[in-house]
């Protein structure tokens, strides 16, 4: 049969385009993205053991392994408006890829896993653009920033959701006339006595309804202005929810006096109200969606592929650079600093008292751990130093916990001034127990010799030690009073003791 030679030549990109990637022409461009994905994944393999171990262990960043297998999902979905754009290698790109090897090496100098992680999905879409061009980029920029949910942050927003939580439910339970008392995140009624504990802030739902949300709005509205005011509902509803939902438990037990809304069933409870939640989100944006105009076929344009060896060599040769860099910092990480000289050395020993055995902060396997109750003008406070040796832990860590969640609850923040610089604060906390008893708690870091009242700044001394090759020990100080005025006399009595030369001795 004779061949038709009236078919429209328009098609015949079609079929090249549909069977692009078998196309011999896309074979460099397999070949410099393979070789692209093994270097990240050598530079980033501590990253992601880690960000691994995290989404594996934390229900809350579970939904991390489906991230990056869906953002290269959505990208397949644009595989035709991509192959129809022209690709060509842009250096551009290096505006992310060089912060982000460098804020990768201050992770792993300094132990501070948020870095690490923020950086590992950060070079991974900036090297895909890299790869397809400034061009390219722009069709698939949702998917590539889609990737940057896979980083495990947010359980700093825990506290505030639990305060949230804990004063939008009693904010309602007085609206209906229910009788409560309230003591830091403990909430009580006739029947008996509620904790807002961290499963209650609602975390979860949070995160997860961004997630959905953000993936809801690219998919089915068409409007920037719909699709940021539906991503704006899916963060303010979570929390609007989850205050009903710990409303919601305490009203059960209210009228069951305690017999439902106890013990497991507002967790099972909670699972069933957040799949509502997610369904009742899921309507809204429904509501917000707009009519479906005529889909139109996308314009048949020739294949532009442009292969630049150089730039990708170049970009390559960072990334060997970066992790011979990397090994580097471990190795020089690795090393043991001396001990620093106790606090306690400093003081007599009838300045010692009775300490408060009630409370005990919960530190995460120091290296050793020394506790001891210091009278200061009549009042006994205790006074904990652990020492970390930062290899097998962590001094600067989320992990530690100035109270036990079990015990108390918190009420406030605080500061304490230094008594050498009233303008800087050591920071702490205002705790209660379900008793009603109150304690104040502050904390500072003594790292080679010097003292640290800010997290941040203690982990910034502890990388630049790193990058200089020394070790990154130190101690975490641990103050707790029944007053913030003898918190505040403790705190400058033993920064006093600190400033004598033989308390700032190295061996």
């Amino acid at each position: 049969m004779k061949k038709d030679s009236n078919v429209d030549a328009s098609l015949r990109p079609t079929a090249i385009r549909d069977e692009g990637f078998k196309n011999k022409a896309f074979m460099p461009l397999v070949w410099q993205s393979g070789l692209m994905f093994i270097l990240w994944g050598i530079f980033c393999w501590q990253g992601l053991v880690t960000v691994v171990d995290i989404w594996w262990g934390n229900e809350i960043f579970n939904h991390g392994f489906f991230i990056v297998p869906g953002a290269f999902y959505l990208i397949y979905l644009q595989r035709k408006r991509l192959l129809a754009t022209p690709i060509k290698p842009s250096l551009l790109s290096l505006v992310f890829v060089i912060p982000s090897l460098f804020l990768y090496v201050i992770g792993i100098a300094g132990d501070i896993r948020l870095f690490m992680h923020l950086a590992t999905f950060t070079l991974l879409p900036s090297l895909i653009w890299m790869l397809l061009g400034t061009q390219a980029t722009r069709v698939i920029l949702f998917p590539l920033c889609f990737m940057l949910f896979s980083v495990p942050v947010g359980e700093q927003l825990i506290p505030y959701l639990q305060e949230i939580a804990a004063d939008g439910s009693v904010a309602l339970l007085k609206l209906t006339g229910i009788p409560l008392y309230r003591s830091g995140l403990y909430i009580e009624i006739p029947q008996g006595r509620f904790l807002v504990a961290e499963a209650c802030s609602g975390v979860s739902f949070f995160i997860a309804s961004f997630v959905i949300g953000s993936l809801y709005a690219y998919l089915n509205l068409q409007s920037i202005k719909r699709r940021a005011a539906f991503v704006l509902i899916s963060l303010i509803f979570p929390i609007l929810a989850n205050i009903v939902r710990v409303y919601g438990i305490i009203l059960i037990a209210y009228w069951t006096d305690m017999e439902y809304a106890a013990g497991a069933d507002h967790l099972i409870y909670g699972w069933f109200f957040f799949a509502f939640v997610i369904v009742c989100l899921l309507g809204i944006g429904e509501l917000m969606r707009e009519k479906q105009p005529l889909s139109t076929s996308t314009p048949h344009s020739p294949i532009e592929l442009d292969i630049e060896w150089k730039k990708v060599s170049g970009i390559a040769l960072l990334l060997v650079i970066s992790t011979c860099w990397v090994f580097w910092v471990n190795k020089n990480t690795s090393s043991v600093g001396s001990v620093d000289q106790p606090i306690f050395s400093q003081l007599s020993k009838t300045q010692y008292c009775n300490q408060y055995n009630a409370w005990k902060p919960l530190l995460q396997e120091p290296s050793s751990i020394t506790s001891h109750g210091v009278e200061v003008s009549g009042v006994c406070s205790t006074v904990v130093h652990a020492w970390f040796n930062d290899v097998d832990n962590e001094l600067v860590s989320s992990l530690h916990r100035l109270f036990s969640p079990n015990v108390w609850s918190r009420v406030s923040s605080i500061s304490v001034a230094m008594p050498e610089d009233k303008m800087e604060m050591i920071p702490g906390v205002k705790i209660a127990s379900a008793t009603g008893s109150i304690r104040y708690v502050a904390s500072c870091y003594l790292i080679d010799g010097k003292v640290f009242s800010s997290d941040i700044e203690a982990k910034l001394y502890q990388v630049y030690l790193a990058l200089r090759g020394k070790p990154t020990s130190g101690g975490l100080v641990i103050v707790s009073s029944p007053s913030i005025e003898s918190l505040s006399s403790t705190v400058s009595l033993l920064m006093k003791s600190l400033s004598a030369p033989s308390a700032l001795t190295r061996e």
